[in-house]
């Protein structure tokens, strides 16, 4: 069975800014989607933010022709008026992050894989059926499972 992960939005702007720590890491993830190796979960919000980053950044190109290659490949998903709601009555001190791991909770990820270690400190050990990782942890989990 397939490995489902959550990918939060700044795992789309390492892919994206070529020299963040885990812009490596990251890509393989994204690698990986297209290959059809694991089965990747991003919100549509996610990638609208991106797009705002992404101009501010100069590299809109880079992002439209990413985006693109993706669609076919990324369950794109969408936030609803339940998610908001859960997020504000299980608020952990981010509240996009909290919309995010509605959506993952909802979606029935394995695993969320996020850069902010704050999140995922917060969050580890919480939830029964979902794990936090940095993009370097799931490359190493997914490369000792290949």
């Amino acid at each position: 069975m397939k490995v489902k992960a959550y990918l939060d939005t700044n795992v789309l702007m390492d892919v994206l800014q070529e020299g963040r720590p885990a812009s490596a890491c990251s890509r393989m993830i994204l690698q990986a989607v297209l290959d059809r190796k694991i089965e990747a979960v991003l919100s549509s919000q996610s990638v609208v933010d991106a797009s705002y980053i992404a101009q501010k950044a100069g590299i809109r190109q880079d992002f439209f022709n990413t985006v693109d290659k993706c669609c076919d490949y990324l369950n794109m998903d969408q936030i609803s008026t339940s998610d908001l709601r859960w997020a504000c009555q299980n608020y952990s001190g981010d509240f996009e992050d909290d919309v995010q791991l509605s959506r993952a909770l909802d979606t029935c990820c394995d695993v969320f894989v996020t850069n902010d270690r704050q999140f995922r400190a917060r969050q580890e050990g919480k939830h029964k059926l979902l794990r936090f990782m940095s993009p370097e942890e799931f490359v190493s989990k997914m490369k000792g499972q290949a």
